[in-house]
């Protein structure tokens, strides 16, 4: 496995995102990986080229920006210290 496709052992993305067992940097490059394939299948969708439901995934996009968000704050934060 990769780190692109690390995410797919998580059930959520905030559960990636309070994974312990990452530093901030490995939880940022998952997410990515996550957030760069859920945004590929809703370009495929847009071309009917998929069945995945485009409201599932643009919701569990923003779930997936929100926890990226998140994090970086928090290593921000933790770079002021």
């Amino acid at each position: 496995m990769n780190a692109k496709t690390d995410y797919e052992r998580y059930i959520t993305p905030e559960t990636l995102a309070t994974d312990q067992s990452l530093p901030i940097e490995q939880k940022l490059e998952r997410l990515e990986g996550w957030a760069e394939d859920l945004n590929a299948g809703l370009r495929a969708s847009g071309e009917s080229m998929t069945s995945i439901d485009p409201g599932f995934t643009s919701a569990l996009l923003q779930r997936v920006l929100a926890c990226m968000e998140q994090l970086r704050e928090a290593q921000g934060q933790d770079a002021d210290r």
